[in-house]
């Protein structure tokens, strides 16, 4: 099933009269040349003597200094693809129809993501870290972290065709946000808390970081992120789910880099399922995950 809804919420207070629709998903199975560098050229006879040619020196070595510096600010890492969390019409308050912000789950039949698309054709790129975000309550449970909820958390990266594959894997400490792998940062993010059902439910941003990913400028790339969910007490066979944050473009009072309202199904090794747009199906508009991207360009 795919819903924004949580399955919990109808197995402890028996549907409360909100009826969840669903979706079973369709079975299928920089380039950048570097800037030239030029000298100050002089001919020998024209070099000063004594006082004048020490500051004749630091002259021609300051000129050299500062052509060097759009190389340098090549490997930097930039904001360049800027999906991010709405800024207005949170939550149910705003009615249903102004909404902007929902969040996306496959439950056990795996999860579900996006793609996006940095610099442009015939650049390379390098890709330095993701940052997503998540909304782990469900039925009035807010836990404090989400290692409370999840075993690991992992981040799943392929090209514009077929499915995607895990690049980067944490294993995380019980009831913390920190895991095994330092490149993967967690902390509550500093948005409204998401409200479900009447329940103000956290809202966590993970940063995948140091990830070294060359990609082609102009070209899609698919991602998604899954946890794997720790067992719920007194739910006998039942795990947590993993909910990724999305939100309805024109809605969101912030450009939304790429929104197209198409996301895609994937199972959990991967494997593509589907194109799915949320629009009438278990929303009443499309809608994106939210995602940040930042990269540099790669110089000759």
């Amino acid at each position: 099933m795919l819903c924004r809804w949580s399955p919990l919420y109808f197995a402890v207070a028996g549907g409360g009269g909100h009826e969840a629709r669903v979706l079973k998903p369709r079975a299928r199975v920089l380039h950048a040349v570097a800037p030239l560098l030029i000298a100050p050229v002089y001919p020998v006879m024209n070099i000063p003597a004594g006082r004048d040619r020490m500051v004749f020196m630091y002259r021609s070595l300051f000129l050299a200094a500062i052509s060097l510096f759009p190389v340098l600010a090549s490997d930097t890492p930039q904001l360049v693809f800027d999906r991010g969390l709405p800024t207005a019409n949170f939550n149910d308050s705003v009615g249903v129809a102004n909404r902007s912000n929902v969040r996306w789950s496959l439950y056990a039949q795996g999860f579900v993501g996006d793609d996006f698309t940095i610099g442009q054709p015939g650049e390379k790129w390098v890709i330095d870290s993701i940052r997503t975000w998540t909304v782990p309550g469900v039925a009035g449970q807010d836990p404090q972290s989400l290692g409370n909820y999840y075993q690991d958390v992992r981040l799943y990266f392929g090209t514009e065709d077929g499915g995607v594959s895990p690049i980067r894997t944490g294993r995380f400490t019980p009831d913390s946000n920190a895991s095994d792998n330092a490149s993967i940062s967690v902390r509550e993010a500093g948005t409204p808390r998401y409200e479900e059902f009447g329940s103000m439910l956290r809202v966590f941003e993970i940063e995948f970081k140091d990830l070294q990913t060359t990609v082609e400028g102009g070209r899609k790339y698919r991602f998604g992120t899954w946890g794997l969910g720790r067992a719920v007490p007194g739910q006998e066979g039942k795990v947590y789910s993993w909910f990724a944050y999305a939100s309805n473009s024109s809605r969101s009072n912030t450009h939304q880099y790429g929104s197209d309202g198409k996301m895609f199904l994937f199972e959990p090794s991967g494997a593509f399922a589907g194109d799915w747009d949320s629009n009438g199906q278990a929303w009443n508009k499309s809608s994106d995950i939210n995602v940040q991207v930042f990269a540099h360009k790669v110089s000759n």
